[in-house]
């Protein structure tokens, strides 16, 4: 995937940011170099974030900031579609259209698909500096070897169930 062009990342309407692992309680690694790049957007440019909570967790002295926090049915896993839909559930309140993706390199291509696929327009920023968390307490996020078969069989599923 291309990156877009601050220009282009300029007229976004909100940055939305995919977690990506957990430790425990505590956001760990991959979400702090996320929320970096959260903060650089909505600071260079102004930008409404819509975060998962691993994320915005980070961010403790940033305003305008919509969480999501859990699946809207209880006890459900809040996985990519479930966390993207709220997202576009806010931006369809408020009218926003045009989102920056953020998440994890070898995450955002689905992301970024899912969004399309609720109809929302996607930009994309360099995320190669988000690392894998070795104390992820989902073991999947642990490192590439453990990431990239499972993101495979995510695509697949998703495909075949019409989330792409």
């Amino acid at each position: 995937m291309k990156n877009n062009s601050d220009d282009e990342l300029a007229k976004a309407d909100a940055v939305i940011g995919q977690a990506f692992g957990v430790v425990g309680c505590q956001p760990g690694r991959s979400n702090e170099d996320l929320a970096e790049i959260a903060r650089e957007l909505h600071n260079d440019l102004g930008l409404s974030l819509i975060l998962q909570w691993e994320i915005a967790d980070c961010l403790l002295y940033v305003s305008d900031i919509f969480v999501i926090k859990r699946h809207r049915i209880q006890g459900a896993y809040l996985d990519t579609y479930e966390m993207i839909d709220q997202v576009r559930a806010i931006c369809d309140q408020k009218g926003w259209k045009k989102v920056v993706v953020i998440a994890h390199p070898h995450h955002q291509w689905r992301c970024v698909m899912v969004a399309k696929k609720l109809g929302l327009e996607t930009l994309i920023v360099d995320t190669s500096r988000v690392h894998y968390e070795k104390n992820s307490s989902q073991p999947w996020t642990r490192s590439s070897w453990r990431f990239i078969p499972r993101e495979i069989a995510a695509r697949i599923i998703y495909l075949f169930s019409g989330k792409l």
